[in-house]
């Protein structure tokens, strides 16, 4: 017989190797236990990046001694009662593996007491043997605590990363769930020294000062979204703030921390030229959807979900960014640098226009210099931000330096009128009054049975984006007409392309970010350059022209359009502000 039943140990190692994959997996594992069991204190201590030791304490409801010798066997859950609850899960675990997946690679010891239980009990497992449980002294709450993880598989062992990259990890799971649980006390140790200590707190963005630290938190602004069932919020960076990677982009389904490329796409999509290329924004994203509409076991580590209807899921995700940071454009604040001033505590100059006596400045009007940090008329200001400024002038044949309510304001009249000139071009493409030109030759793309089935019912979003297709045989589209705005070339690709985007989201980006990139380019290229004197009621138009769109900070390719320095920032330059 070529085909052998894997003996008790072995599936133990190998389902482990599915669950644990390192330390930080065991940390986060035991985090999310400790969570469902309603515990507002737990605290990890980790010795050697967690390869020697790994303590995790709560106090939870902690178990009675016959459901903690149920708990270290596989497959053993108090969060399933009948088949249904599997497609309803609103716990964090669920599958019953993570403690005996644990004990069958270390030396697991659990100590649990529930509140109406005299003492504690305590049980070891080693290498996927349990031992004999035994009553002790302890609080009301489980500890576990983890020795020598992988010490029977070396193999495992052997494709660790060095000590600091294992922390990192670890690091990481905790940060992830002290965002999704502000109101849960939080404390990790390190060989005895304390790495982050998380107090609870009544408010998210008190927590991000925790975990991000104020220089972060600080460009981090709060929103909330919702729509029928779909409920969206958390915080999100506007720019000219951004990562050159996806560092602090986090996602969470129901509180629980996923890595979801439905998302991610979305949140993405949801910044489209407002960030320059290879840059990332700082998101954390709470979803909350109905447990029946979200599928969690598709993990072993349950990272992933998978979406019932996901195309909704994806259109409300960006939908709810882009609302966000449209509210956050209207009027943009000063630049991460300023510092408000009713933070600062210093001792401050009188605020007096230089050639005044202090006898006369109450009744006669500030000369012109004066004036640069006046807020606007009361009638102005019902006009919109940029509307509102007064203009002083036009420098380096750029730059429009203007007064503002928060200061003095720089505005590059080149990367202004792109974002006027792209936006008026992309409402154009929304309306569905995308210009086609038809192709002298038509083009032919090859497609799979399920990509023809695909395109076939999805032909009327490619009408309303300026494509002409039609069925060439039983395996292939015959292309007659593009978007005018797309570069001639090989369309074949850019309709392959679109259909695989299709399958995703149900609706093409790929086509969409072929367009806005057309869009930008010519948007670029049609406005006025840098270089050129306007007119004073030409740069007044220009500022009035932003009022009337959105997104009026960037540029479609996210440079900025705005730069302000506040009166507090001015002050300190010239050192009167001490």
């Amino acid at each position: 017989m070529k085909i052998q039943i894997l003996s008790d140990e072995m599936a133990s190692r190998i389902a482990a190797g599915e669950v644990v994959e390192r330390p930080a997996s065991a940390v986060k594992e035991l985090i999310e236990n400790s969570l469902d069991a309603s515990a507002t204190e737990i605290f990890i201590s980790v010795e050697k990046s967690g390869t020697s030791s790994i303590r995790v304490s709560d106090n939870g409801e902690g178990m009675a001694p016959e459901d903690l010798n149920l708990a270290v066997e596989r497959h053993a859950t108090s969060k399933l009662k009948v088949d249904e609850d599997l497609f309803r899960i609103a716990t964090l675990g669920f599958r019953g593996e993570a403690l005996p997946s644990i004990g069958s690679v270390s030396k697991l010891q659990v100590v649990s007491r529930s509140p109406n239980a005299p003492t504690a009990q305590k049980l070891c497992v080693e290498g996927g043997k349990k031992g004999e449980m035994l009553p002790t002294a302890a609080a009301v709450g489980t500890s576990i605590e983890i020795k020598d993880i992988f010490f029977n598989t070396p193999a495992r062992r052997k494709f660790l990363k060095a000590p600091a990259t294992e922390l990192s990890h670890i690091c990481d799971a905790v940060n992830r769930m002290a965002l999704a649980y502000p109101g849960v006390h939080f404390r990790l140790e390190h060989d005895g020294r304390t790495v982050a200590d998380y107090v609870s707190v009544n408010d998210g963005q008190d927590r991000l000062y925790q975990v991000f630290g104020r220089e972060i938190a600080k460009g981090l602004a709060a929103f909330d979204w919702r729509q029928g069932e779909l409920a969206a919020h958390g915080f999100l960076s506007s720019a000219p703030l951004s990562f050159p990677n996806a560092r602090y982009l986090y996602t969470f389904v129901n509180r629980r921390y996923v890595r979801d490329k439905v998302l991610t796409h979305a949140v993405l999509q949801g910044y489209e030229t407002l960030l320059m290329k290879g840059q990332y924004p700082a998101v954390v994203l709470f979803l909350n959807v109905p447990f029946g509409e979200v599928d969690v076991n598709v993990h072993p580590a349950k990272f992933e979900v998978r979406f019932r209807r996901q195309s909704d899921v994806h259109e409300a995700v960006a939908r709810a960014i882009r609302q966000a940071l449209r509210q956050e454009a209207k009027e943009p604040g000063p630049r991460s640098g300023a510092i408000s001033s009713s933070s600062f505590s210093g001792v401050r100059e009188v605020a007096l226009p230089y050639g005044l006596s202090a006898r006369t400045a109450p009744d006669n009007p500030a000369p012109t210099y004066g004036n640069v940090f006046t807020l606007p008329p009361r009638a102005a200001a019902q006009e919109g931000f940029y509307s509102s400024m007064r203009v002083l002038g036009q420098i380096l044949g750029c730059y429009l330096v203007c007064a503002s309510s928060q200061g003095l304001a720089l505005i590059d009249q080149h990367a202004a009128h792109e974002r006027v000139a792209f936006e008026k071009l992309r409402r154009q493409m929304d309306a569905g009054k995308v210009a086609m030109q038809n192709l002298l030759i038509p083009q032919t793309v090859r497609l799979s049975a399920g990509e023809m089935m695909l395109l076939e019912q999805k032909l009327d979003i490619l009408r309303r984006f300026g494509f002409d297709l039609e069925p060439f045989g039983p395996d292939a589209y015959a292309i007659h007409g593009v978007p005018a705005l797309l570069p001639e070339g090989d369309y074949s690709q850019v309709v392959r392309q679109m259909v695989a985007d299709l399958a995703e989201v149900d609706t093409s980006s790929k086509l969409r970010e072929h367009l806005e990139d057309r869009l930008a380019t010519i948007a670029c290229h049609g406005v006025i350059r840098a270089n050129r004197m306007l007119e004073m009621d030409e740069m007044r138009a220009l500022l009035s022209d932003l009022d009337q769109i959105d997104f009026a900070t960037q540029c479609p390719h996210g440079r900025p359009v705005l730069i302000e320095i506040s009166r507090d920032e001015l002050e300190r330059m010239f050192k009167r502000v001490v």
